[in-house]
């Protein structure tokens, strides 16, 4: 009996050893977190990323429908609550666009392409295709408001637009609602290509509001928690 004992307590000592040489970089990573980090699951649906740099399979859900647009079912109470905020604030506004499918994504590609003169890296600057498109995950919304035309060009696509009491409105209270600005000026060094519309993304209300307080981008919140789900290029080839 005492053998057998001391033999899973030798075992145990080494699965101990063998977990602190094969993991000490994990380790380390958790005790440079910064102590107000909140306590969440950073592989959670909230964080899918979706980048110049790092795509994602095509995402095919069931999503909730909202305002003739498409989003993730579980993001479509947050938008609701922020569209009926902001127009009680007496502001006008709508979605422009949410999910957007294979099919237009396909198409717009080839469009931008034949634009670019079918040059490859020109149309990756300009369009974020398949796989790197983050309107493919129903969690991203371009937001207007302007009603005409929703599914294709909009007034949040014209400079003037960042210099509306609406957009300042929708950079300062996102977070409540569980979003974030998602391609913050200065920071295209981790996700390359920018939506060029107002583009916010669903994270959560926890999340969003620590990133916003400290001034982050997603891939710097992410990496927080574990810097090898972010691929940055050295020299970040779009930035």
């Amino acid at each position: 009996m005492k053998k057998r004992f001391l033999s899973v307590l030798l075992l145990c000592v080494m699965l101990a050893a063998l977990c602190c040489s094969v993991f000490p970089a994990a380790t380390a990573a958790a005790e440079d977190r910064p102590d107000d980090l909140p306590d969440i699951d950073i592989h959670s649906w909230e964080f899918r990323l979706c980048n110049a740099y790092n795509s994602v399979a095509f995402y095919i859900c069931e999503y909730g429908g909202i305002e003739g647009q498409g989003l993730d079912p579980r993001v479509v109470p947050y938008a609701q609550e922020l569209l009926s905020d902001a127009r009680a604030q007496g502001y006008t506004i709508y979605m422009a666009q949410g999910f957007r499918n294979l099919e237009w994504l396909e198409n717009n590609y080839k469009s931008v392409l034949r634009d670019c003169e079918y040059d490859p890296v020109a149309a990756a600057r300009a369009f974020q295709g398949i796989g790197v498109n983050e309107h493919q995950t129903g969690l991203a919304i371009d937001f207007t408001d302007q009603m005409k035309n929703r599914t294709n060009f909009y007034r949040f696509t014209d400079p003037e637009i960042f210099d509306s009491e609406l957009y300042a409105w929708l950079v300062e209270h996102c977070a409540d609602y569980g979003f974030i600005l998602r391609y913050p000026e200065e920071k295209a060094y981790y996700y390359g290509v920018a939506c060029p519309h107002a583009h916010f993304r669903f994270v959560g209300k926890e999340a969003a509001r620590y990133i916003t307080d400290h001034d982050l981008c997603l891939e710097e919140f992410i990496m927080l928690y574990d810097p090898d789900l972010v691929f940055i290029p050295e020299h970040g080839r779009f930035a």
